[in-house]
């Protein structure tokens, strides 16, 4: 393999580097405080930072910039969010189906900002609903994908920070979800959003694949799913030689009655998912928590959000925007007035 990266004391890298350069040429970077290390580096063309008060990771900036360039958006006006709900989402003509060079476009930026949206939690809703259309592109997908273009020309970079904190033992799930959300085919969207302590894991937004009959059907499936990412995040980590427990959270108190009640009642077409569910919080493994809707950063993931939610959720998930033409010192004001 290749394109691999390794974290440990200075010592032990020291040693490793050694022992690889014995049988491959290889070419190495040590990114840490030290004075003969470098600042910064790139793992998969990811940014790596070393900073006095801890790490940063950014993705490719290359990514934002090639989609604002070839949907030539550069030169339009930048806008806070990278999409809208309801009635304003309505085109004002009659779609039409994308063909040729034009359809072939779409799917090729559709790629990229698939990539680019894993490391920007705040386009992964708006991303996952336009490469939704990636068989059959329409005039009305294209536009979706001109907002997102615009939102990056405001926001072209978004920074994890991980600061430097002690041991944290949890490993916090949030999740949410969209009940019939789509418009088209009235399914639901689950968002999660894993945590430990304030660095953030990893983030997701999915299509439901059933249709819910109900929000509380809609939510349980979104918890099942947050469960599952977490409890594969324990194990991960557990092949690092540490054991965490985790908490999922969610901010639907009628799921989380079902899930905490003994048995089916009369929800018996979503058996499978409660029975396992049921079993993991009586066992204590995934002891639920109740998250006020307003403070739940899995929100941001489920649908489009005003830019102060986005504000408020990526700053909670310790994410900093930097860069574009959008006035950072007027962002961070109004997060202090949503905080107070």
């Amino acid at each position: 393999g290749d394109d691999y990266f390794s974290s440990g004391l200075s010592n032990d890298l020291t040693w490793l580097q050694s022992r690889l350069e014995e049988r491959f040429e290889i070419k190495t970077q040590r990114i840490s405080g030290k004075s003969d290390h470098e600042k910064e580096g790139k793992i998969l063309n990811r940014v790596v930072r070393w900073t006095q008060r801890g790490y940063e990771v950014e993705a490719d900036p290359r990514h934002a910039e090639l989609v604002v360039k070839q949907l030539e958006a550069s030169s339009m006006k930048a806008i806070s969010t990278p999409g809208v709900e309801g009635k304003e989402e309505d085109d004002t003509e009659e779609e039409y189906q994308l063909s040729g060079e034009s359809a072939t476009q779409y799917r090729a930026i559709a790629a990229r900002l698939n990539y680019l949206s894993t490391d920007r939690p705040d386009i992964q809703y708006a991303t996952k609903e336009c490469c939704r259309d990636m068989a059959n592109p329409t005039s009305g997908s294209q536009r979706r994908f001109m907002r997102i273009a615009r939102y990056l020309v405001g926001k072209p970079r978004l920074v994890w920070r991980f600061d430097m904190q002690g041991y944290v033992g949890v490993v916090e799930a949030f999740s949410d979800a969209n009940w019939a959300g789509c418009r088209t085919s009235r399914k639901s969207t689950s968002g999660g959003v894993l945590m430990v302590g304030s660095h953030p894991i990893k983030s997701y937004s999915k299509t439901q694949a059933v249709i819910a009959k109900s929000g509380a059907e809609s939510e349980l499936y979104g918890i099942v799913r947050a469960t599952c990412e977490a409890l594969g995040c324990l194990t991960l980590i557990e092949d690092f030689g540490e054991k965490l427990k985790s908490r999922p959270h969610m901010d639907a108190n009628a799921a989380r009655g079902i899930i905490e009640r003994q048995g089916l009642s009369k929800v018996r077409h979503i058996d499978v998912n409660l029975l396992w569910l049921q079993e993991q919080a009586a066992r204590d493994l995934v002891p639920l928590e109740k998250i006020d809707s307003t403070k739940n950063c899995a929100d941001l993931m489920t649908k489009h959000v005003r830019s102060e939610l986005i504000i408020r959720h990526t700053e909670y998930m310790n994410l900093e925007f930097r860069g574009g033409r959008s006035d950072i010192a007027a962002q961070l004001q109004s997060t202090n007035k949503i905080i107070r």
